[in-house]
């Protein structure tokens, strides 16, 4: 059928950015090894990347709401596929001594600004589109199929990075171009459409209650964490389990797949058939304080593994969760997923900067951060939820709402 074909061309580009994304993450020890940069300086490329990501988000959003999801697509993917031409262009170059380091990273600053206002542009059309391409009571299982997405092409971004990681050189970044090439290609064929606004659109407000607040903040937060253990899981393997930089790329790649695969099965076998997603929402936060309070503790050892694990799954469950709660209080996809997209980035940026830093300040307790914003999690869920129970019998139950 159409519809369901237009969802998986849609969901394979969503899996192509993460794949991408997980992809450059396991090169992290190489490209220190082979391009001279130190782990600081990695954050602080990603941090400019998802910073531009943040700003940028909210903008294509509301256009993709009065011009269409099409056109702001495509000119997303070609924008996101000429900066990873240059990244990539540059990281060779520097490791093969063709440029010095100062005029190497002017560049490189350049092309993850390039990179990140232009990529902006495709988790807030392709959500946005599912949805609208979808049924409306089907919403939280078109967002976990969507999440889930994007956790398959994290689990597979490692497994097509390993093969060429065995050669140790930096061939895997190959891949930060044929990825979003592929995603383009694939766009090309996708039907035109746009968001047309009803009245109830229009005369939507920028005013955001209590609980709407508190789920964009744990979209915030709960990206922080993660954006801190993804930075810090290279240099933990050749810090704390003595594996080399090979090593610990490869096992960096091993773990992301391991960890995304676990996500994808999660949503795909699990959160997809919970009807409410206060439920997804408290699942969720309790898996991510209990896995990370045990990652914690046990980090050196090989009984991190389940404190990890443990995590894994509260993230597949918090996801869905919120997005779901927030898009039953909004009409306007575009602007909604945009201000989404802004929360989660803005999470990776905070998370990859401050990871990185706090590792070099106290690389034998590298969790710390995480542990605190989890715990600000938890606090904002019962808050939260409490706030959005608390208005629920002032509004009329809709189908939706039901559905959901």
């Amino acid at each position: 059928m159409k519809r369901p074909l237009h969802l998986q061309q849609i969901n394979w580009i969503v899996a192509s950015q993460g794949a991408a994304q997980v992809i450059l993450l396991t090169q992290i020890p190489l490209i220190i090894e082979y391009c001279g940069l130190d782990l600081a300086t990695l954050g602080a490329l990603v941090a400019v990347s998802t910073f531009c990501l943040m700003i940028a988000g909210p903008v294509w959003g509301e256009l993709g709401d009065k011009i269409g999801r099409k056109p702001i697509l495509l000119f997303g993917l070609s924008g996101a596929l000429l900066a990873q031409v240059l990244f990539v262009a540059l990281l060779v170059a520097l490791a093969q001594g063709y440029l010095d380091t100062d005029t190497a990273l002017v560049a490189l600053v350049a092309s993850r600004i390039l990179y990140g206002l232009n990529a902006a542009a495709i988790f807030p059309c392709c959500q946005a589109w599912a949805i609208e391409l979808g049924e409306e009571q089907q919403r939280l299982s078109i967002l976990s199929k969507i999440s889930a997405a994007a956790n398959l092409g994290r689990g597979l971004g490692p497994l097509l990075a390993l093969p060429a990681l065995v050669a140790g050189s930096l061939w895997p970044l190959l891949w930060l171009v044929l990825l979003p090439l592929s995603a383009l290609a694939l766009a090309l064929f996708l039907p035109q459409a746009s968001s047309k606004k009803t009245a109830k659109q229009k005369a939507e407000t920028t005013h955001w209650p209590t609980a709407t607040m508190g789920f964009f903040a744990i979209a915030l937060l709960g990206t922080v964490s993660i954006g801190q253990l993804q930075v810090v899981m290279g240099p933990v393997l050749q810090d704390l389990y003595g594996l080399s930089a090979l090593g610990a790329s490869s096992t960096t790649a091993i773990l992301l797949a391991a960890v995304a695969i676990c996500g994808f099965l999660v949503q795909v076998g699990l959160v997809r058939k919970i009807k409410h997603p206060q439920i997804s929402l408290m699942i969720g936060v309790l898996c991510m304080g209990l896995g990370t309070a045990t990652l914690s503790l046990a980090l050196g050892s090989a009984f991190a593994a389940p404190g990890l694990l443990l995590f894994v799954i509260g993230i597949a469950f918090l996801v869905p969760g919120y997005s779901a709660l927030l898009s039953r209080g909004q009409q306007r996809n575009g602007r909604l997923f945009g201000l989404l997209s802004l929360m989660h980035t803005g999470g990776y940026t905070i998370g990859f900067a401050v990871g990185g830093w706090l590792y070099e300040q106290n690389p034998v307790q590298p969790l710390t951060g995480m542990l605190f914003s989890v715990s600000l999690i938890g606090i904002l869920t019962v808050i939260s939820l409490a706030s959005f129970w608390k208005k629920a019998p002032e509004a009329p139950e809709t189908s939706e709402a039901k559905a959901i």
